[in-house]
């Protein structure tokens, strides 16, 4: 393979999905939402989580599983961004996060890893770090503890009642969904191979170790079409359709982000970023994250 594009003092406005700075908007919009976040900083919940989640994980460096090591640093160069702390935890599930909001690390669970080439953990790095671009982190930490944190606040009677509460609940899950979608543009941007993207979109829907050479991608966006058109019917049929994403949780349907990333890939604004026409950061980032 060419070697990949970089993207120097690439602004995240360049890839962010319209339907994740709509939800962000929106999220802003809600009444107390500015007053949770203060608080939730203040608490410190992501010091928590930090020493929670990396106490029984092995942090990656040249000497400490240096080929994801490597990817690492191949993937930050291409989207012009620090280096993130990068850990392994041991865990059969094929999925992977980030935390951090000030020092920002990414966790790969060993279930992910033992489930993708290395193309595809390449992505799966990639759209963790589309995350980090696109300043999702301290949202992203904040729905998965949101009902703790609603919880004391009420308890301290600092104007975030259970309606108010409910209110961000919703909001916050919803801007989750929604920011998946920019990070998978992310995972392009990094490896550059839309099939690379659709693969690991398909094994994380339904792949399987021993059936791994039966997978067919090109059957997956077929799929993924014909998705989206059972969903273009009356206005029940809509209605259905929002219930069934809500109850999907964090992650938008499998199928409808395969087919979204697939249109992008075939966008002249994909296009064009890789012709290195997009909008810049004011200054290039200069400084290394911290090790935590």
């Amino acid at each position: 393979m060419t070697a990949r594009v970089t993207f120097p003092e690439l602004d995240a406005s360049a890839f962010q999905h319209p339907q994740d700075r709509e939800a962000t908007e929106n999220l802003r919009r809600i009444i107390g939402f500015e007053r949770v976040v203060a608080k939730f900083i203040e608490l410190r919940y992501e010091r928590l989580l930090y020493l929670f989640n990396v106490g029984s994980a092995v942090r990656v460096s040249e000497d400490q599983y240096p080929r994801l090591h490597n990817m690492l640093r191949e993937a930050c160069a291409i989207l012009d961004m620090p280096q993130p702390a990068l850990y392994v935890t041991r865990n059969p599930f094929a999925t992977a996060f980030t935390f951090g909001h000030n020092k920002p690390y990414v966790m790969l669970y060993s279930g992910l890893l033992d489930f993708l080439n290395d193309d595809e953990v390449l992505a799966a790095i990639g759209h963790e770090l589309g995350h980090i671009k696109c300043g999702h982190v301290l949202y992203n930490t904040m729905a998965i503890l949101i009902r703790d944190v609603i919880a004391i606040l009420s308890q301290f009677a600092l104007g975030v009642g259970r309606l108010v509460g409910a209110s961000i609940e919703v909001g916050l899950m919803e801007w989750r969904r929604r920011s998946e979608l920019s990070a998978d543009r992310a995972a392009l941007l990094v490896v550059q191979e839309s099939r690379t993207v659709l693969s690991l979109l398909a094994k994380l829907a339904g792949g399987s170790s021993r059936l791994m050479d039966e997978l067919n991608i090109d059957a997956f966006l077929a799929q993924a079409r014909a998705f989206r058109e059972a969903g273009e019917g009356d206005s029940l049929d809509n209605f259905y359709r929002v219930l069934a994403d809500l109850g999907q949780g964090n992650h938008p349907f499998a199928v409808e982000r395969a087919r979204l990333l697939d249109e992008w890939a075939r966008s002249d604004a994909y296009t064009a970023l890789l012709r290195g026409e997009y909008p810049r950061t004011a200054k290039q980032f200069k400084i290394k994250v911290n090790a935590q």
